[in-house]
């Protein structure tokens, strides 16, 4: 992956595509800690975190979800975004079976901020059911939730619109705008969905084998004939344009 620099834009809603097998998630995984590059930096708020694991990045202010839905399977709803809220925890570990007071309070607040996350999310009413019970796109909504549970300053969402229908596809782009804006996030995404990307994407980069071929607003994008060959070929691209 020689050659690739990415910078994100503070506030803004960016988005990487390409091809299967372009590198895509292997860039969020080393972003997020997953994956230790073999050269090169990754600076987050003007930190170098390179190399760190990922529960250390998460407690630098980043969160992810995955392009294979990865819930605590067994736990409530409620639970699944409670566990997330202890990367914050302030009391230490061995308070929790003493109760002590320090503990039962801030208990107590971790029950109450993941509740106002559910009903952010629009899924306070179904806190009791079963996380992996949920229908699909509500299982999405809830992995986001739980991310958003740790107070992240940048939010990396690993196709989100996988397995979604056109409505719910749409719904979805009013959802991430709408979180982006309250929690005042900074938003890095990977979807093959070109109407989420073209509806959604502020900024977007284009990767091909490990190397970043284009970057741009979705117009100059759709209009880039290094991105059309790298989706349809050079062959089919050409077709296309006559």
């Amino acid at each position: 992956m020689g050659g690739l620099n990415i910078e994100l834009a503070e506030g803004g809603i960016t988005s990487l595509i390409g091809p299967n097998g372009a590198g895509k998630t292997t860039v969020f995984n080393i972003i997020t800690g997953f994956y230790r590059p073999t050269e090169g930096r990754v600076i987050f708020l003007g930190a170098d975190i390179t190399g760190r694991q990922p529960h250390e990045v998460c407690q630098t202010g980043m969160a992810r979800t995955f392009q294979n839905i990865r819930l605590f399977a067994g736990g409530t709803v409620l639970q699944n975004v409670m566990t997330a809220c202890w990367v914050r925890q302030k009391s230490p570990w061995w308070t929790a079976p003493l109760l002590l007071p320090s503990f039962l309070r801030e208990e107590r607040h971790i029950r109450e901020k993941s509740m106002e996350l559910l009903k952010a999310v629009g899924l306070d009413k179904m806190s009791a059911e079963i996380a992996t019970g949920l229908p699909y796109g509500a299982q999405r909504r809830l992995e986001i939730a739980r991310a958003l549970a740790t107070e992240p300053r940048l939010l990396l969402l690993d196709e989100p619109a996988a397995g979604m229908n056109p409505q719910e596809s749409r719904d979805l782009m009013d959802f991430i705008r709408r979180i982006r804006d309250e929690f005042r996030l900074t938003i890095l995404l990977i979807e093959h969905d070109m109407k989420v990307v073209m509806g959604i994407s502020e900024w977007i980069r284009v990767l091909d084998y490990g190397r970043l071929i284009a970057e741009g607003t979705p117009a100059e994008i759709r209009a880039n004939k290094k991105v059309i060959e790298a989706y349809l070929g050079k062959e089919a691209a050409a077709v296309a344009e006559n």
